[in-house]
């Protein structure tokens, strides 16, 4: 990798002598850097040179004053301190000597020249052809310059050739006419620009690896950012013809990715764009590097979202059959997996069978990827996030692969295996497939074999699917399987269940509620009171209270489980209090649920009415008990109550004629055959505005409070 092949050999008892030729002409400069870098690359005589001062002092002057006249200098006095870099030990001598921001300015300087060179040489092909009628400018060859005076008494004489023809080319390729090149001239031009972009291209490659070492450094790194290394790095990426400087710009912009700072710089210099001709490159190093530097940059939605729109899609997948790339590749896949709009994108091809075919063939069994045992996590978790979009899960399912996923499932009793099997479940034109393994699943939620984290994805597999619509006897398998006790139990506050197992207990209770001879077998076994308990203890779970919220919604579609939740909890008083949370999810259902109650023949019904006016006219309600208070000392009777009673609430109508919604119409826009665990990962969010009265209060994000979501998040 020598710039300089021909020099005589070192020795480091005359490296005063090559000091020496640092203060000559430029060639004897090039000379003595060169004999300078045949010491430097010894490993074993670094320390000897780290304490000659003068040596060092010399190499940085000369670089700081001459690197603008010598490529090959340049590059000899770099790799010189480039050998000091691979040692963290000689850091320090780099740094004092500030060589890395010297490197920066003249691997700038470089790209800029080299464009120049570039838009003179192929700008002549866009210039006109000069009329046939008029005769061509002629081309007057400038004069040879005379050699100077003296002899090379110290510089090889290979060296002389050498520099005369960088020397040759440089000026050539300034100095170009902007004249009409005939094709000759063109070609002759474009050799000269190959042959010194060789050149530029070791110098460059030397200084982007020094920065590369001293970049262990955070502060150094830091400096690095401020000087624009990502534009440096990514404006040197056009060198498509050196493979060995695309993988070192490649690795070094991986490794600067992992800072923000450094990761926005390489979006606003479309970063993407310049990294996807890479992934057809024949060399695999260079592609795998790639794929790295793509696997840092999906962490962005952006730039996920940027992938995608540049159909990189394909390409990843195509990486899932290659064994040296499809690690990267089921990562890379898995950060795309996570956006909805592009789950449907998996399915254009084979790509999703493939993947549950892969993973039949790993998941718990001894002959794990070749690509570490890590993939095969991966992989799952990438067949999870797809499981969602409902043609994948189709395909994901069909020709019996559902039932291989299952008894693998149960085999092993791998809990991320049965959340796949979960995410299956939630889709309509899928759950017919599951009527045969109800007892399967079942038998699992009730065994008390297998782990808590088995049994929660069990119990959401079940709540999906025991649903009327499915034509499965619910009771008989409540009956069957004993389902209620183990309810009960994982309900009770008593045995400090896991909270994620807690709410499967609400879903459950919830789905079975749906049924009337299991909602009776509910209540008798004190679940109402068991919900209620638990809503007391996960007030502040949006989730949890939506959920048991549902569950009430269900019992009271059913008139016996209806009249002992309304007249023996506190389960009204709760949904009285939730109409005014800040859920807008949570106020709706609760407004459901209220609904059926005020209809009933009990003392809510009034109660309800006065609540429900309240809150809908809260400021109203507010104004007049200000006004109130203000005129006690005036002519205005003190008898008058703050509010309108509830008598005459009773025999009045709260809203107007144009009013869309009275309290005596029936609302109730749920029925007892909710799929609710289905909606509850997905609930469109709209206020409920039927009262006519502006509602000042703003819902959470569902993203943020209530999406269920079994998308696996992991840090690879």
């Amino acid at each position: 990798m020598s710039p300089v092949e021909s020099v005589p050999i070192a020795v480091l008892n005359r490296v005063d002598d090559y000091v020496e030729l640092l203060y000559d002409d430029i060639p004897e400069k090039i000379k003595g850097s060169a004999l300078i870098l045949q010491l430097a690359r010894n490993p074993d005589n670094l320390i000897e040179l780290a304490r000659n001062e003068a040596l060092l002092s010399a190499l940085s002057r000369v670089l700081r004053e001459e690197w603008k006249r010598s490529i090959e200098l340049s590059t000899n006095i770099v790799y010189t301190f480039f050998c000091f870099s691979t040692y963290i030990e000689f850091h320090p001598v780099i740094i004092q000597y500030k060589i890395g921001s010297l490197c920066m300015d003249v691997i700038d300087y470089e790209l800029k020249r080299y464009d120049q060179w570039k838009e003179k040489v192929e700008g002549k092909k866009q210039m006109l052809t000069p009329d046939k009628n008029e005769l061509p400018k002629s081309r007057i060859p400038e004069p040879k310059r005379r050699p100077k005076s003296g002899t090379w008494a110290v510089a090889d004489v290979n060296l002389q050739k050498t520099r005369t023809v960088v020397s040759s080319y440089h000026e050539d390729l300034c100095n170009a006419s902007d004249e009409y090149l005939s094709k000759s001239d063109e070609e002759q031009m474009k050799r000269k620009l190959k042959t010194l972009s060789k050149r530029q291209e070791q110098l460059l490659r030397v200084a982007f690896y020094m920065l590369l070492n001293i970049a262990d450094n955070v502060k150094v790194e830091e400096k690095m950012h401020k000087k624009d290394i990502v534009g440096l790095l990514v404006g040197a990426m056009e060198r498509h013809s050196n493979i060995d400087l695309l993988i070192l710009i490649v690795s070094f912009l991986q490794k600067l990715s992992i800072f923000v700072e450094n990761k926005n710089a390489m979006a606003s210099k479309g970063i993407i764009e310049k990294l996807a001709p890479l992934l057809d490159s024949p060399n695999a190093d260079l592609v795998n590097v790639t794929l790295k530097l793509l696997f840092n940059l999906t962490f962005d939605t952006k730039l996920r979202n940027k992938m995608v729109k540049m159909n990189l899609l394909p390409k990843f997948m195509q990486f899932t059959s290659d064994d040296k790339h499809i690690n990267l590749a089921m990562k890379i896949l898995y950060h795309l997996s996570m956006d909805d709009r592009v789950k449907i994108m998996f399915t254009q091809s084979d790509c999703v069978k493939l993947l549950t075919d892969m993973l039949l063939l790993n998941v718990n069994s001894d002959a794990r990827c070749e690509s570490g045992p890590g993939s095969t996590d991966v992989l799952l978790a990438l067949c999870v996030n797809v499981a969602w979009c409902e043609r994948a899960a189709q395909q994901m399912a069909a020709e019996g692969r559902l039932r291989e996923l299952l008894a693998r499932a149960f085999r092993h009793h791998n809990s991320m295996l049965m959340k796949l099997v979960r995410n299956l479940s939630h889709h309509s034109l899928i759950k017919p497939l599951f009527v045969e393994f109800v007892g399967d699943i079942a038998g699992a939620v009730t065994s008390g074999e297998v782990s808590e984290e088995f049994v929660i994805e069990c119990i959401g597999t079940l709540s999906n699917i025991l649903h009327p619509n499915n034509n499965i006897d619910i009771f008989a398998v409540v009956e069957r399987y004993n389902l209620i006790p183990c309810i009960m139990k994982i309900l009770d506050p008593n045995n400090k269940c896991d909270p994620e197992l807690v709410l499967e207990g609400v879903v459950a209770a919830g789905a079975l509620g749906a049924e009337e001879r299991a909602a009776a077998a509910l209540v008798r076994a004190g679940a109402a009171d068991a919900l209620v308990a638990a809503l007391r203890l996960r007030q502040a779970d949006d989730d949890h209270v939506l959920q048991t919220v549902f569950a009430f919604r269900q019992l009271l579609s059913h008139p016996r489980a209806a009249e002992y939740l309304v007249n023996r909890t506190e389960a009204p008083a709760y949904l009285i209090d939730l109409m005014q949370d800040k859920n807008v999810e949570i106020r709706k259902m609760c407004d459901s649920c209220l609904d059926i109650i005020s209809q009933m023949q009990n003392e809510w019904a009034a109660r309800i009415k006065v609540e429900r006016f309240r809150c809908h006219n809260g400021q109203w309600l507010s104004v007049v008990e200000t006004l109130g208070a203000e005129g006690g000392a005036g002519d205005a009777p003190d008898d008058l109550p703050p509010y309108l009673c509830a008598e005459y609430l009773t025999t009045h109508r709260l809203t107007t004629s144009d009013s869309q919604t009275s309290l005596n119409d029936d609302s109730d826009s749920f029925t007892g055959d909710v799929d609710f665990n289905r909606t509850r990962n997905g609930i469109d969010g709209h206020m409920d505005e039927s009262f006519g009265v502006n509602d000042s209060m703003n819902g959470k994000s569902l993203e943020d409070s209530l999406q269920l979501n079994n998308d696996i998040n992991i840090t690879a």
